[in-house]
C-alpha cells in the first residue's frame, strides 16, 4: 500500500472523527455517535475514498484490514480532539451540561486521560479493521479487475 495512501487515510478519519465529535457534544446523538464510530468509520472512509477511484484503486483484503485499522484509530483521535474540548467549553457555559467527568481528568490526571484515549483508539482500530476486511472483501466481489491482474510479472534484470 503506497504512503501517500495512508497519509490521505489519515487525513479523512481525522477528519470524520472532528466531525463525530462536534455531533457528540448533543447529548441525545451521542450513543448514536459512538456506533458509527466504532463500527462504520472505516467503511465511509474507504468508500469515499473509492468514490471515482479518485484516491483508491482495488485493494485487497489484508490492505483492507491495515487501512481499516489506521482509520478506526485515527477516528477515534480526532474524536477526542473535538470532544473533550467541546465539553469542557460547554461545561463552562451551562453549568447543568454533563460533562461525563473530563474535565475533572484532564486537570487531575491528564497522563490517564492519555492512556485512555489510546486505548479506545486502539480498540476502534480493532473493530474498523475487521469493518475495512469486510469492505474490501465486498468491493472485491463487485467490482470488476483489469484483465490479467493476478498474472506474475515478467521482468529481467540484468547487473
Amino acid at each position: 500500500m503506497n504512503e501517500i495512501i495512508i497519509k490521505r487515510a489519515v487525513i479523512f478519519a481525522l477528519i470524520l472523527g472532528a466531525f463525530i465529535g462536534l455531533l457528540s457534544s448533543i447529548p441525545s446523538l451521542i450513543g448514536f455517535s459512538i456506533l458509527v464510530l466504532s463500527f462504520f468509520t472505516s467503511l465511509i472512509v474507504i468508500f469515499y475514498m473509492k468514490r471515482n477511484e479518485k484516491y483508491l484503486g482495488i485493494i485487497t483484503n489484508q490492505q483492507g484490514a491495515i487501512l481499516g485499522g489506521i482509520i478506526g484509530f485515527f477516528s477515534g483521535v480526532g474524536f477526542f480532539i473535538t470532544f473533550c474540548p467541546m465539553v469542557c467549553i460547554l461545561h463552562l457555559i451551562f453549568k447543568s451540561y454533563y460533562s461525563y467527568g473530563i474535565p475533572d481528568i484532564l486537570h487531575d490526571a491528564f497522563w490517564l486521560f492519555i492512556v485512555i484515549v489510546i486505548m479506545v483508539g486502539a480498540i476502534f482500530g480493532m473493530i474498523n479493521s475487521a469493518t475495512g476486511m469486510a469492505t474490501a472483501w465486498f468491493l472485491d466481489k463487485i467490482e470488476k479487475k483489469p484483465e490479467n491482474s493476478d498474472a506474475p510479472l515478467d521482468i529481467k534484470i540484468e547487473d
